[in-house]
């Protein structure tokens, strides 16, 4: 059942059913309708629309609900926590663009996968990675093929309905895979690039020119200096509402944060209980009694090996004689304090060993050979005195080099058997080579195998902040808060309690975070039903802070809003003042001056040589990125002052000395695979979006979650 519960923690996520959520929210009988044909409101009560079906609220909690008792069984948990509740809403929707969008596009091209091609992804020549990690020892790296076999036998023969209904499940996300990969796949192979392209391509890089040029950059007036009157800004948006118009809708959120994590008193207090913890659980006569009284976690009757307790203690615990306590000990936010009650004996070994593998990189003997003597010539270097883990540091070729070899505490059968044999049949320092299906494997058996069990009574606190801490914090977010009615007194309060303000530029509809904090829903989910300028009550996010947010402006998509693009009008108004003025300034050097030298001269300006400058490059010594400038660069004439010129970070004045064109090639096909395997890329990392596009897909799930 290893491998089973692998397959549901790992290929749920990949399916797009990774896992479920309590219902949020109570659904009333208005909301009987699935497509919102009805009215208005019932248009109200809809998640999304796909490609013209429209999908309502009761019709995704359904969907929903289907898969979180799903995941539940799949992974045997009963509580879900809200990152759990996210992932499942993010792909029952990506189910739902499966259904409407992706089945429809496969149908129309008819595209499949067969009995065959499934039966290769789970164990021929062209194996699935979901498959790959499934059946890896996460430990070794190793892949077993015959675990895979196995398996499947286990489920073909077994009568386990359950096991073979997820195994069905795991099948339809391979199949549907398939016909994913296909799709990109005939996507790809719809790119075609021609010689012309090529050609272009190959002389946009290697034609080059020679040229001077004195340039005024804009910075050289200070922005202060541009008086930008609001009727200006508003007349120069409107001339150019192309460049303000939103690729999608946003909102920008001003925020403020009262963190309420454990201070150094509060941890102090646990601390303090820990330490009290030793003496009392060493008089304890009813251990299990005490641990369910005193502890967070209740008392667990089982018998453990070493790798079921944090490394740091493993040692001093299994060491230890019964009635011992250990501690504190502080792991994963936890203060812990052990007491060893009961010792017992295991059907079965646990094992210590590092290992260096070396592969065999062939199929020949003399591969075998190769990999087999390099095997024995390093164990021979460790036997004068070199260091294991640092030769496995140098020549491992799997994920342990890192850790210098070492594969921790391990029970006896979690390893292929050549290597578990190996190590089971050793002591500790012995040295030792193995053959597997993967290498050669030197190995070092670092502690005697053991079949001991220890049974322990752990009383555990886990260091959080106190009610004084969240209180305090609370009370002056709250105050904060019934002081700021509005945009206006939030940013006064800002300033006069001299408090940290955040900005999120581009909060979209379905984010679950603001810049620096991961678990904001909340937050957002206000911002979306908010009106530009309110101000929101304490909201809690991460468990450990406050949040007070304003909605400073509201971005909807294909709309161009002044007040939400003032800043960038206002650069862009500036930046427009600056090129006149400075072209004003140009001029008047070059009337006066017909050579680059002279004009250098007039402005008190560089005359800046520059060699080799080709199209593709475009920045520029001396100045940095400026395509405009390039672009005109490439275009003009030898010979010819050119100027002035408004680029896009300076106003010039140049000349092109000379041309160096580049000849070219007989054989374009390396420009032409470059170029079509670029445009390939984008279209495998675009497509889904421009589909949605053309299916009019319209997702509104934040008016829900």
């Amino acid at each position: 059942m290893a491998i089973l519960t692998k397959i549901r923690n790992r290929s749920g996520l990949a399916i797009g059913m990774v896992g479920g959520a309590l219902l949020l929210f109570v659904i009333s009988d208005a909301l009987n309708s699935n497509f919102g044909l009805f009215s208005g409101q019932a248009a109200n009560n809809n998640v999304g629309e796909i490609d013209g079906e429209t999908i309502g609220i009761r019709q995704f909690e359904e969907k929903l609900e289907f898969n979180t008792e799903n995941f539940k069984m799949r992974t045997q948990q009963e509580n879900i926590d809200e990152n759990t509740r996210t992932q499942l809403r993010e792909q029952t929707w990506a189910q739902y663009l499966n259904d409407y969008m992706m089945a429809k596009e496969y149908k129309d091209l008819g595209i499949e996968v067969s009995n065959e091609e499934l039966e290769d992804m789970l164990m021929g020549k062209n194996i699935h990675p979901q498959i790959i990690q499934s059946f890896t020892d996460p430990k070794t790296g190793m892949f077993d093929i015959n675990a895979v076999k196995n398996y499947l036998k286990q489920v073909a023969e077994g009568t386990d309905e359950k096991m073979k209904a997820q195994w069905k499940e795991f099948e339809d996300f391979l199949v549907n895979d398939g016909m994913q990969r296909k799709y990109v796949s005939l996507l790809k192979k719809g790119i075609y690039t021609t010689s012309l392209e090529a050609k272009h391509s190959f002389l946009s890089k290697n034609s080059n020119v020679d040229m001077a040029f004195v340039a005024i950059p804009y910075m050289s007036i200070a922005d202060t200096a541009i008086v930008a009157e609001e009727s200006d800004l508003k007349s120069y948006f409107k001339k150019n509402l192309y460049k303000y118009k939103e690729r999608e809708n946003s909102r920008k959120l001003e925020f403020v944060v009262w963190d309420f994590a454990p201070t150094a008193d509060d941890s102090a207090v646990v601390i303090k209980w820990a330490n009290d913890q030793v003496a009392q659980l060493q008089a304890s006569t009813n251990d299990t009694a005490y641990t369910d009284l005193n502890s967070e976690t209740k008392f667990d009757p089982t018998p453990k090996n070493r790798t079921e307790f944090p490394e740091g203690v493993q040692d001093q615990l299994f060491n230890a004689a019964n009635g011992t306590v250990i501690g504190p000990v502080f792991n994963n936010g936890k203060y812990n304090v052990y007491k060893v009650i009961g010792e017992k004996e295991d059907s079965v070994y646990t094992m210590r060993a590092s290992h260096i593998l070396f592969r065999i990189e062939g199929a020949t003997m003399e591969d075998t050979l190769k990999a087999k003597n390099k095997a024995n010539e390093i164990m021979a270097r460790v036997k004068k005195g070199e260091s294991f883990a640092t030769l496995a540091r140098e020549f491992g070729t799997d994920g342990t080099k890192d850790k210098g070899g070492d594969l921790g505490w391990f029970k006896e059968g979690s390893m292929v058997k050549e290597f578990n044999d190996a190590v089971k049949a050793g002591k500790k320092g012995d040295l030792l080579v193995a053959k597997t299906q993967f290498g050669y494997h030197l190995i070092s058996v670092t502690e005697n195998k053991s079949k001991k069990l220890i049974t322990v009574a752990c009383v555990d606190r886990t260091v959080a902040a106190s009610e004084k801490t969240t209180s305090a914090a609370y009370n002056e977010a709250s105050q904060f808060a019934a002081s700021s009615t509005n945009l206006e007194d939030f940013n006064k309060n800002v300033a006069d309690q001299k408090i940290e303000k955040r900005i999120a530029e581009y909060v979209r509809e379905n984010d679950n975070f603001l810049p620096g904090f991961t678990d904001a829903r909340e937050v957002v989910k206000w911002a979306n039903l908010a009106k530009e300028g309110d101000v929101s009550e304490v909201i809690t996010i991460g468990g450990d802070k406050y949040v007070i947010a304003t909605l400073a402006s509201n971005r909807e998509k294909g709309k161009a809003n002044f007040d939400a693009s003032r800043e960038r009008v206002l650069a862009d108004y500036r930046k427009d003042q600056k090129a006149e003025q400075l072209s004003e300034k140009m001029k008047t050097a070059m009337a006066s001056g017909t050579a680059l030298e002279a004009i250098s001269k007039n402005l008190n300006q560089s005359l800046n040589p520059v060699t080799s400058q080709t199209f593709e490059n475009a920045s520029i010594p001396y100045v940095g990125y400026d395509p405009s400038f390039v672009g005109a660069v490439m275009g003009t004439p030898v010979g010819k002052l050119t100027g002035p010129f408004k680029g896009d970070g300076a106003v010039y004045a140049f000349q092109v000395n000379k041309i160096n064109p580049a000849t070219v090639p007989a054989d374009l096909a390396p420009f032409r695979n470059e170029i079509g395997s670029a445009n390939q890329s984008r279209v495998e990392y675009s497509y889904s979006e421009v589909l949605k596009d053309l299916k009019g897909v319209k997702d509104f799930r934040y008016k829900f979650y």
